[in-house]
């Protein structure tokens, strides 16, 4: 019989980030596990870091990424709910640049959504849980984001997601309809690249701190 119960559960707004790295399959294929933890996991842990930074408390971390949550403070201390999808996306986007400098050729891809959900009290296998449908668009919108690119689902896009993305794409950020696996309905997704040139990327990195 199940030992979990309702105690201590709470409906919160939230911003879900997951964040991933491209080419890390290739990676576990071509050299011994050590390896690939000596390369990843500082990488890893600098990506988190960085999340954290703008607020983003990290829920769980795999192989190669890591979910986090924005909008998880004390009720007095939390932002409304347009600045913890501001940050989400500002800490996606700084996540995919860092990565991009970083000496492992290993470019991040993340997705960012926004919603009512369920927070579950720490047990065995996790710090804490967040149940809800803001989770999954995220999971599979950074499983359909390519290298170096965030993509942002609809709620958090009409929450100020898509400005910030303009910003860092310079009026060419790109909306397109997915259908998700696993969901019935197709959804419209904005998205964001990380631009070549470095001095472009520097000035979108200086567009986003000015406005946090």
């Amino acid at each position: 019989m199940s030992t979990h119960d309702r105690t201590g559960l709470v409906r919160r707004h939230v911003a879900v980030l997951f964040v991933d790295l491209s080419g890390f399959t290739a990676l576990v294929e071509s050299v011994p596990p050590e390896t690939v933890y000596e390369r990843v996991a500082p990488m890893l842990d600098e990506l988190a870091l960085l999340v954290t930074e703008y607020g983003g408390l990290i829920q769980q971390v795999l192989g190669d990424g890591f979910m986090a949550v924005f909008g998880l403070g004390s009720a007095p201390a939390r932002a409304a709910a347009d600045d913890e999808v501001t940050c989400a996306v500002q800490a996606g986007l700084m996540a995919v640049l860092a990565s991009r400098q970083a000496p492992l050729s290993l470019p991040a891809h993340a997705g960012v959504e926004c919603g009512e959900v369920l927070v579950s009290p720490p047990w065995q296998s996790a710090s804490f849980g967040v149940w809800g449908r803001a989770v999954t668009v995220a999971a599979r919108l950074c499983d359909l984001a390519g290298p170096s690119t965030v993509y942002v689902g609809p709620q958090a896009a009409r929450r100020g997601g898509e400005r910030i993305l303009e910003t860092w794409a310079d009026g060419s950020a790109t909306i397109l309809h997915a259908h998700l696996k696993g969901m019935a309905q197709e959804i419209v997704v904005h998205g964001a690249t990380c631009a070549n040139d470095a001095l472009r990327t520097r000035e979108a990195a200086q567009h986003i701190s000015d406005n946090r």
